[in-house]
């Protein structure tokens, strides 16, 4: 069994929230005042997490945006491509550094996903002592096939990580980047409008399984299945929900530019 990452419970206090408090100021809006700065494209600012809250790590945040509003669906494709662009190449640069045992890229989206603040942006967390590859493998991105096109597959989980529906985007690293993006923000749309209406919560993951292929892990967030939560047991849905699910999200992937 692997040592779990500590988390400093007192640092993570005293981090700024305000996806329900909308007095809370924005750390991220005055950009003027940011520090530890790794690079930059316009407005997009990849810089150190200024707090720190898990051990043995090299956490950095990229705000993807000016503002507090919208999220990665809701932007122009041409915007949201140069962000997904902007993260890739960073997650990419820390990965070929071989200073870290793994290397995380993943984005908290509303009041249910884990994050703490509205303003959209992602995480590069590189972990030194933490391989998730020994966790996460192929057969996590296996499923009914919802969509398929030259440059993107798309599946939900047959055997998801925690469960009930997992999206999963495969796609070979040298495919066109704004044609990954369309099917990213294509799925979220989806799991915003039918699957997290409620929550307007949702999370997405990046993965280099080392198997020629990189993957996008779409998860809907609402509360944790109980069964997970005390014994790691993940459940899916079956072949008639699938077969729904398949029906109601075709509509979203028509748009092909």
């Amino acid at each position: 069994m692997k040592e779990p990452l500590i988390f400093d419970i007192a640092m993570g206090r005293t981090k700024p929230f305000n996806m329900k408090n909308e007095t809370i100021r924005c750390p991220f809006c005055d950009t003027s005042k940011l520090t530890d700065i790794l690079d930059r494209d316009g407005h997009i600012i990849w810089l150190m997490n200024k707090f720190p809250v898990l051990r043995d790590t090299w956490p950095t945040v990229i705000i993807e945006t000016e503002g507090d509003e919208g999220e990665l669906s809701t932007l122009p494709i041409d915007e949201a491509t140069r962000i997904i662009d902007f993260g890739r190449a960073k997650w990419r640069e820390i990965m070929s550094s071989k200073e870290f045992t793994s290397v995380l890229f993943f984005k908290n989206h509303g009041p249910m996903s884990g994050g703490s603040l509205r303003h959209p942006h992602s995480q590069i967390i590189g972990l030194k002592n933490y391989d998730y590859h020994q966790d996460i493998t192929p057969d996590h991105m296996k499923g009914w096939l919802l969509h398929e096109d030259q440059n993107v597959y798309i599946t939900l989980s047959t055997h998801p990580i925690i469960g009930f529906f997992e999206y999963n985007l495969r796609y070979k690293p040298t495919a066109p980047s704004r044609a990954i993006t369309l099917r990213l923000q294509q799925t979220i749309r989806f799991v915003l409008h039918n699957l997290a209406q409620f929550s307007q919560s949702y999370n997405y993951f990046f993965y280099d399984l080392n198997d020629g292929y990189e993957y996008i892990k779409v998860v809907p967030r609402y509360v944790a299945p109980p069964l997970y939560v005390g014994y790691q047991i993940t459940q899916t849905c079956d072949d008639e929900r699938a077969a729904q699910i398949l029906k109601d999200i075709t509509p979203f992937f028509e748009l092909t530019t």
